[in-house]
């Protein structure tokens, strides 16, 4: 089913939880950068581990969603495998291909919201 106004767009469920976890991970990223200087690493990462954790209910919660209203595609379920693979490998890399990382997961988020639901 897609929506053709924007009052369906936000009713529709699956949008609202792909919305939030667009958000949550908006908030993360914004979490990550802050916490960039070294004396604030230690107090803001269970922080940003425990919002990252909310990002990955959220996603999860969409593709139950999705599942009972539309049947989910494959690339629903590789942004969920990039996201509980790909980004926390990341983190021991480097922080800016981290930060770079997520930001292409955020993308990505985006990229489902525009092709899954409208």
């Amino acid at each position: 089913m897609q929506a053709t106004s924007l009052g369906e767009v936000f009713s529709h469920p699956s949008f609202l939880t792909i919305l939030a976890a667009i958000l949550i991970v908006i908030a993360n990223i914004l979490i990550g950068v802050s916490m960039l200087p070294k004396d604030k690493r230690q107090k803001r990462y269970k922080l940003h581990r425990n919002v990252y954790g909310a990002v990955l209910i959220s996603l999860g919660v969409f593709l139950v969603v999705t599942h009972r209203l539309l049947g989910n595609s494959l690339f629903n379920y590789i942004v969920m495998a990039y996201f509980l693979i790909v980004i926390p490998l990341s983190r021991k890399w480097n922080i800016t291909a981290h930060a770079i990382i997520a930001s292409v997961g955020l993308v990505l988020l985006v990229g489902i919201a525009a092709f899954s639901i409208l």
